[in-house]
């Protein structure tokens, strides 16, 4: 039997194999861990010439990475549409380092040798082999 998070990395792999120009994902990443959730990533930025795919996420940095184009609804409205740099020069009120580690261990030397760099940086998470400051 498959996890929640197998059956949606298989459905989204299946969604790539009639090699169909135009693809909708419906938070394709949604319950996955941090690793997995890059794998996927990583397999979305590798098929996605010549095609278009929409995709729908709740999270930002999973839009920010994959879209080129993003656009945030609210209530059930349109509320903006843009690139990632536009929506951030409008709309941001800071920015986020996510650091990909090479094992799970916690690095308290990351965040430590960021915070030199950046007095203010604060870190938000650190799970599996993702650390965010």
């Amino acid at each position: 039997m498959l996890s929640g998070g197998q059956k949606r990395r298989l459905s989204t792999g299946i969604a790539f194999i009639g090699d169909s120009k135009f693809i909708v994902l419906d938070e394709p990443t949604s319950g996955m861990d941090p690793t997995a959730r890059r794998q996927v990533w990583e397999m979305l930025k590798n098929y996605r010439n010549d095609r278009i795919i929409l995709l729908t996420t709740h999270f930002m940095d999973e839009a920010d990475y994959l879209g080129d184009r993003i656009g945030i609804m609210s209530e059930g409205q349109l509320r903006c549409l843009g690139s990632s740099v536009y929506l951030k020069n409008q709309f941001g009120i800071g920015y986020n380092l996510t650091i990909v580690k090479a094992s799970q261990d916690k690095n308290p030397v990351i965040h430590q040798t960021i915070k030199n760099v950046v007095p203010g940086a604060v870190l938000l998470q650190e799970a599996s082999t993702e650390i965010t400051i």
